[in-house]
């Protein structure tokens, strides 16, 4: 983790922008000033930091890196689950597609333990830092295949919950979706199940 973003954090830099140079910033980090001012470019480069009459603003790339980091020592330290929350959205019909076929559903009976449904729910989430804290754990990997038109890539499966019912979360290697999407498979219509629609807060325990 970068010292000059920790720090940044640390003055509320999220929240608000922090007013001061990049000698004081030096000061404070006991670096030189010209290494300061490297180092927040570099930030300002890299999608970090912007910089503004009004002082040094932390983006919300920054607040999800570091909240990634911390959710991942977190859970690391105290062994617990982690929880997704986010709303029901409707999908582009690919899991219904994909899930049909033997090559994928076949691994999913064997490594997951049922038979899917064919489709998934699709989770739009906010705290994109959880998926990447998802990402860190150990995946179920349901290799891809080929048949005569195509070639599927690989999913990645965590097994969760929703409401106590056993699912999967999959994140394809290739998919239309944006990674605001999670996806989750079941033995079962999950939206049906649960009794969901569009626009429904959902919770998923993994």
């Amino acid at each position: 983790m970068d010292e000059v973003l920790l720090f940044l954090f640390k003055k509320n830099g999220h929240r608000q922008p922090v007013r001061l140079s990049t000698a004081e910033l030096g000061s404070e980090l006991e670096m030189s000033q010209q290494n300061a001012s490297r180092r927040l470019r570099v930030l300002e480069k890299d999608g970090y930091a912007k910089r503004s009459k009004g002082g040094i603003l932390l983006t919300k790339k920054a607040y999800d890196e570091i909240a990634s980091v911390y959710g991942i020592l977190k859970n690391t330290f105290e062994d617990k689950e982690m929880t997704i929350t986010g709303i029901v959205t409707k999908g582009l019909g690919e899991g219904k597609y994909y899930l049909a076929m033997g090559g994928y559903r076949k691994q999913i009976r064997e490594k997951l333990g049922f038979d899917p449904f064919p489709g998934t729910l699709n989770i739009r989430i906010d705290e994109m830092w959880k998926r990447k804290q998802l990402l860190q754990f150990e995946s179920i990997v349901i290799m891809g295949f080929k048949d005569k038109e195509r070639t599927y890539g690989d999913l990645f499966a965590y097994r969760c919950k929703i409401e106590g019912l056993e699912c999967a979360v999959i994140v394809p290697l290739r998919t239309h979706h944006g990674t605001e999407i999670l996806e989750v498979i079941g033995p079962f219509n999950i939206r049906k199940k649960l009794g969901k629609k569009d626009g429904d807060s959902i919770m998923v325990v993994i």
